[in-house]
């Protein structure tokens, strides 16, 4: 029997940052030697202006899926590349469902207690590079239910490296900016160094981390008389997240019954 394809679930990205996508390409194809890799990017906005702009066609989970059927293949394995199981993880569940095979899902990067103790330990050698700065990872944010992901990320992170690690966001409310910047005021540390808390550095990275605008979290620090270090790649680039998610898709393989790859 033919091993298992493995669809990678991406949101997409824009910008240059497609490049962190490639040394996860690398990584999971080193793993996975014998499976059929297929790329996907669940974002429809981003699909069809990147096919727009590069006259390059980037396929959707399900058009994957489709082309898998066709080729007779009884199961895919689809591993999704979401930090948390928020609305667009959900969206991909659901456009998996309707697929003519059998998918078992990879969750995504934060999906247990083990998970974020591995975070903690892949962010290590970034964090104890800044030993007299308080450090900041900055995520997307949701207002999903899966929100708590963030203060849950921020008690681990401060079991492992104490109080001066804090926990951000870029859209929604909790933890709000105004609220992060007041604790770390409060806590007298006058240098950070944000760790951007994305898998690719991409239009949120030039935006919303490092951008010259008012609201970006680079300006608002400053006027807080911050000074800010910041690391100019996403996570992705880390050997030890796409460890994470070989992992992750280890464990979506073992659920498909023995003699269907």
């Amino acid at each position: 029997m033919r091993p298992t394809p493995i669809v990678i679930a991406a949101f997409g990205t824009t910008a240059k940052a497609r490049a962190g996508y490639d040394l996860l390409d690398a990584r999971i194809r080193d793993r996975f030697p014998d499976h059929e890799i297929f790329w996907a990017w669940s974002s429809r906005m981003i699909k069809e202006k990147v096919t727009d702009q590069q006259q390059d066609t980037i396929s959707s989970p399900h058009e994957i899926l489709e082309i898998l059927s066709r080729r007779h293949y009884p199961w895919a394995v689809v591993q999704s590349l979401h930090l948390l199981g928020g609305h667009e993880f959900i969206r991909l569940v659901e456009e998996t469902g309707k697929s003519p095979i059998r998918t078992s899902i990879g969750l995504p990067l934060l999906s247990s207690p083990a998970d974020y103790r591995a975070l903690c330990t892949s962010l290590a050698p970034l964090i104890n590079a800044h030993p007299d700065q308080a450090v900041l990872l900055i995520g997307h944010g949701t207002d999903h239910p899966a929100w708590c992901a963030y203060p849950a990320l921020q008690y681990f992170m401060r079991r492992q490296f104490g109080p001066r690690l804090f926990v951000g966001v870029i859209e929604e409310c909790v933890p709000s900016s105004s609220e992060v910047i007041a604790d770390l005021t409060a806590t007298g540390f006058k240098e950070v160094c944000i760790i951007p808390l994305l898998l690719v550095a991409g239009m949120h990275f030039y935006r919303d981390l490092a951008g010259k605008n008012k609201d970006s979290w680079m300006s608002l620090l400053n006027r807080a008389e911050i000074k800010v270090e910041i690391i100019e790649q996403g996570i992705g680039t880390l050997p030890a997240i796409s460890e994470m998610f070989c992992r992750h898709i280890d464990d979506a393989l073992t659920i498909i019954p023995e003699g269907n790859e």
